[in-house]
């Protein structure tokens, strides 16, 4: 085992400068920069992590030589057993828990092959170890700090304006902290879903902490994104930017137009703007089973669309300005059609405003010849292309901003709208309408031959979750509506089932104990359990005056869904 340095955080270091580290080692070792973006963000997130359990977090930097291939080695110290690692597991090949300098420590080991020639010869050891040990200006500013303390009485005023610095080098480092802890980094953040991908990657400059990129499902079809950019830098940016995140997907679990959405969120943010910070917006919603795209600009970067045909599109309308800087606006939307193997592509202006050393701007025309260059088998080579030549342009300029990339490639639900089916009901909060929903279920699954197993299932499920709602629901003795739909496509089936009772999230209390003897469990709770152990995804939202729970069952597994036969129909 090659010892190639320790990288410290907390007081010691900075999480920015140990993901930068790691990732140009990974490169420099694999020349794979989406590998190298991938483990660094993972990284940093679980030192972010580390820094939370201990004053100072700190990984050591291991190259093995030892086993059939190379692997690269990260020990996090001293936290093993303390916090949760299991994110790593689905980025590295091995993690365990190890001893380091007594400590439990959690060990961390990605294969490298093909670098063994390389890595075994001393002087390309002593490069990596150098990247490694060297110092970041973090810890130059420290050093720095002790000089001007130690000549205090001669430098009265450099000492003053020093302290000064480190405040706001101090302000910086918990806005960019607060700025990355907030941002969705599990990729892909849903595993189970076929008719699109996402990936993004955020890479804050020093002195900058505003962009920011969100996404998130609002129901089985619908999927918003989002990409700003704060004004401002430092912890109100960050703040700011929280806030506008905050509010956007509250707004959106009860409105499904991006127009509607920020012309919400830009009169909640104008009142009582006294800082006059604003954000550059742009926020789509995509129909993941008809590839509809609604979306609005409110001031910021027009975003690209490519075309499985390899054709690049720009989409060069603003519906307004930025958000946060005029009350009572009315934003527009505008709409697209994206047909299976579409890339859309938002960014934020650090990438169009990066620069070489020379000062020449990278501008919006490189770009564009990046996504025209070649054909793109995933968001991550996309992403990873994009950020890769902005990094080549810069070369060894500093970096003036954030830089954001987000792409979405739709692929589309297998069939599209055309293969799904849909059955719709509504009753009566009364017991024994219960029977009448799962005749009529028995009844539409038969017709389009759903798998037995998954009919069974199904009709637990009704049983117990409307049998909640009669019961637990309503206050009052009138009568009220319970909405059930239920859509049906060669690859899943998914329910939704609402009502109009007083909020109640089924799925809020924990799982019972099935290992405790009965009389020794606490009451309730097993029919909920069996439902969210029948079901793949079951969720509930509050959306305005209806509590709304929705339950998807994959059936690739279960021998899919068919057309009804001649006889059925």
């Amino acid at each position: 085992m090659i010892d190639l340095g320790t990288i410290l955080g907390g007081a010691e270091g900075s999480v920015p400068e140990a993901r930068g580290k790691i990732r140009r080692l990974l490169q420099d070792l694999t020349s794979d920069p989406m590998l190298a973006t991938r483990i660094a963000a993972v990284t940093s997130e679980l030192f972010r992590a580390a820094n939370r359990i201990e004053q100072v977090g700190r990984i050591d930097v291991h190259l093995s030589l030892d086993g059939t291939e190379p692997e690269f080695v990260l020990d996090l110290v001293g936290v093993g057993g303390r916090m949760d690692h299991s994110v790593a597991e689905a980025f590295f090949d091995a993690v365990h828990i190890v001893r380091v300098d007594g400590e439990p420590s959690v060990r961390m080991s990605l294969h490298l092959p093909h670098i063994e020639a390389q890595a075994r010869q001393s002087h390309r050891q002593r490069e990596l170890r150098d990247a490694v040990e060297e110092k970041g200006r973090d810890a130059l500013m420290r050093e720095l700090t002790v000089k001007n303390q130690e000549l205090q009485e001669s430098f009265d005023n450099l000492r003053r304006t020093t302290t000064a610095k480190e405040r706001m080098e101090s302000e910086l480092n918990i806005g960019r902290d607060i700025q990355m802890s907030m941002l969705p980094l599990k990729f892909p953040p849903f595993p189970h879903r076929n008719e699109f991908t996402v990936f993004a990657t955020l890479e804050p400059a020093r002195e900058v902490g505003g962009d920011f990129y969100d996404f998130f499902l609002i129901d089985e079809d619908r999927f918003c994104f989002c990409v700003g950019d704060v004004s401002g830098k430092g912890v109100p940016a960050a703040l700011f930017m929280a806030v506008t995140k905050t509010l956007i997907k509250s707004r959106a679990t009860n409105d499904f137009s991006p127009a509607s959405i920020l012309t919400h969120v830009n009169d909640e943010i104008s009142e009582n703007n006294d800082s006059a910070m604003f954000v550059t917006l742009w926020l789509g919603i995509l129909d993941v089973t008809t590839g509809e795209l609604s979306y609005c600009n409110a001031g910021h970067n027009p975003p690209y669309l490519r075309r499985a045909s390899g054709e690049v599109v720009r989409l060069a309308i603003r519906h307004g300005p930025v958000v946060g800087a005029v009350d009572g606006l009315v934003y527009g939307e505008d709409a697209e059609s994206l047909q299976s193997g579409d890339f859309l592509f938002v960014y934020t202006d650090g990438v169009t405003e990066a620069m070489d050393p020379a000062g020449a701007l990278y501008e919006e025309d490189r770009l564009v010849r990046v996504l025209e260059a070649r054909a793109y088998g995933s968001v991550e080579e996309l992403v990873a292309a994009s950020t890769e030549d902005v990094w080549k342009f810069q070369a060894e300029a500093e970096q003036a901003d954030d830089v954001t990339v987000l792409a979405v490639q739709f692929t589309g639900r297998e069939g599209g709208a055309a293969g799904m089916h849909v059955l719709e009901l509504e009753v009566g909060n009364r017991y024994e309408e219960i029977e009448r929903v799962n005749r009529s279920f028995d009844e539409f699954a038969s017709a389009y031959g759903m798998p037995e197993k998954v009919r069974r299932s199904m009709k637990l499920v009704f049983d117990d979750l409307l049998n909640n709602v009669i019961s637990y629901a309503y206050k009052d003795e009138a009568e009220h509506l319970i909405e059930v739909r239920v859509e049906l496509s060669p690859d899943r089936l998914a329910v939704r089932i609402s009502d109009d009772g007083h909020p109640f999230n089924p799925f809020g209390r924990s799982s019972p104990d099935t290992a405790l003897e009965l009389e020794e469990r606490e009451i309730g709770g097993l029919g909920i359990h069996l439902v969210q152990n029948l079901m793949d995804e079951a969720s509930y939202t509050r959306r305005t005056d209806r509590n709304v729970v929705v339950l998807v069952k994959y059936l690739s597994h279960e021998g899919g869904a068919n057309e009804p036969t001649e006889e059925q129909t």
